[in-house]
């Protein structure tokens, strides 16, 4: 837990907490948040973290780069229809001793996961309150291990969704869900099992390249004037993956449950929309 909240405190993460009108919304802010989840080691383990910590957040709203929802906009290209964006995803780090699946194996170091992501908005209600979009973001991952200041490259993964928005006063809802697809590596990372680690019930095991598994995703967030409070249930279906067979999964599906909670302790003067300064 001391390295974790280490690698948290060297960090900082972007989340769109606001859903009141961009007319009425500061340039940026700076958040103070606390998060608590409950996370499976990996995609298709029995074991799961439960980690509490506090991070910094930053949110921007420039009117070309905009830093929300886990994503960079504008960094690359933005339309009305079409943005092609950062995107970000991660996972914790996981220890043999708290996973009888992996016991006697090498700790899963965290991930980090970065790169573009085409999002093509193709409908979109009268009252634009409600919006569907195609996501294709497709990322190079890494593994950090923070003891011997390595980064190691894990492979790729390409996750296309459909993601369905809707936003009301201060309350936002969204749905995301769509197959996810790796190469060898990434896959290998989570999945391998290495002829020095079988056992007489682990046997040796390369993982293929291919479909991962379907994932829904559903957060809703409430936000008051000064505190952001966001609930996430992502759920994880792997059945026919090309790595069902590996001796590390230990079920076809998983949940993961997440609540944050952020305070605004700092925000620009200016606003969207309006002049620098003024407020509106």
């Amino acid at each position: 837990m001391k390295r974790l909240f280490k690698q948290l405190f060297t960090s900082v993460i972007f989340i769109n907490t606001s859903c009141v009108l961009a007319e009425h919304q500061p340039l940026w802010e700076v958040h103070a948040g606390l998060v608590g989840m409950q996370l499976p080691h990996y995609r298709g383990s029995n074991s799961y973290s439960t980690p509490i910590y506090p991070f910094p957040a930053l949110i921007y709203r420039g009117e070309h780069l905009k830093a929300s929802d886990g994503k960079i906009q504008g960094l690359l290209y933005t339309s009305e229809i079409v943005n092609l964006d950062v995107s970000l995803a991660g996972s914790l780090p996981a220890s043999p001793d708290d996973n009888s699946a992996r016991t006697g194996m090498p700790r899963l170091d965290t991930t980090f996961e970065i790169g573009p992501s085409l999002i093509t908005h193709f409908w979109k209600s009268e009252d634009k309150n409600t919006r569907l979009s195609l996501e294709l973001p497709i990322r190079t991952a890494f593994s950090i291990n923070i003891n011997s200041s390595t980064i190691r490259n894990r492979g790729w993964t390409f996750a296309p969704s459909i993601g369905i928005k809707h936003h009301l006063n201060n309350w936002k809802g969204e749905v995301l869900f769509g197959p996810i697809f790796a190469d060898r590596r990434y896959h290998g990372y989570f999945y391998d099992v290495p002829a020095q680690y079988e056992t007489s019930v682990r046997p040796t095991y390369n993982a293929k390249s291919g479909y991962s598994g379907n994932r829904i995703t559903l957060s809703i967030d409430k936000h008051f004037k000064k505190l952001s409070v966001i609930g996430l249930v992502r759920y994880d279906v792997l059945s026919n993956s090309v790595f069902m067979d590996s001796p590390l999964i230990e079920r076809s599906n998983n949940l993961s449950i997440g609540l944050v909670i952020m305070w605004q302790v700092k925000k620009s003067k200016r606003s969207i929309g309006h002049a620098e300064g003024k407020q509106p």
